[in-house]
């Protein structure tokens, strides 16, 4: 399988196995005043990004500002892990050839009024870019979590060049042990 189609899929698992792990509860409390959105806004959000890849059938475009706010995957866990299901079946069955060919990534990029710009990019540059905002957002989930007293697995949201750090690191300390 490609490297990043299978780096994709270890994400998403990740996110699968954090998701199942928490009460129903904690998937839909945003506890002020540290955190202004929950677990489950926090995948609805992700979940946006992967959906702006899957509808780009035709590789033309991929639109990044259709969110789906208010859906109830955002408060409802089932849901979310629903749709976790589906782009992990999508992802299995991704056609590594795709990844290479060209797009245009329409995105938002001001905070202060509605403006949009659009850049040449290709799939496997934005699935990189869906990863690693899995891996950042469930760094977020993950202390959220934590904070709500879910135990949680200190690997997940540790993106892949820190968890190869730590590999290194831990191998160096193999090595020296007496």
């Amino acid at each position: 399988m490609n490297k990043i189609i299978n780096g994709s899929i270890e994400s998403l698992d990740q996110m699968i196995d954090f998701i199942t792990g928490l009460s129903d509860e904690a998937y839909m409390m945003a506890p002020k005043p540290l955190f202004n959105s929950s677990i489950g806004q926090h995948l609805r959000h992700i979940l946006d990004v992967y959906m702006a890849l899957m509808s780009s059938d035709n590789l033309e475009k991929i639109n990044y500002d259709i969110r789906r706010r208010g859906l109830a995957l955002e408060t409802v866990r089932s849901e979310g892990l629903i749709e976790l299901n589906v782009i992990h079946q999508w992802l299995i069955t991704f056609d590594a050839d795709l990844l290479t060919l060209p797009t245009t990534v329409q995105s938002e990029v001001s905070v202060c009024s509605e403006q949009s710009a659009q850049m040449a990019s290709s799939m496997g540059r934005e699935l990189c870019f869906a990863s690693s905002h899995l891996t950042h957002h469930l760094a977020l989930m993950a202390a959220i979590a934590k904070f709500l007293g879910h135990d949680v697995n200190n690997e997940f949201g540790v993106a892949p060049t820190t968890a190869t750090f730590l590999r290194s690191q831990q191998q160096k300390s193999d090595t020296c042990a007496p």
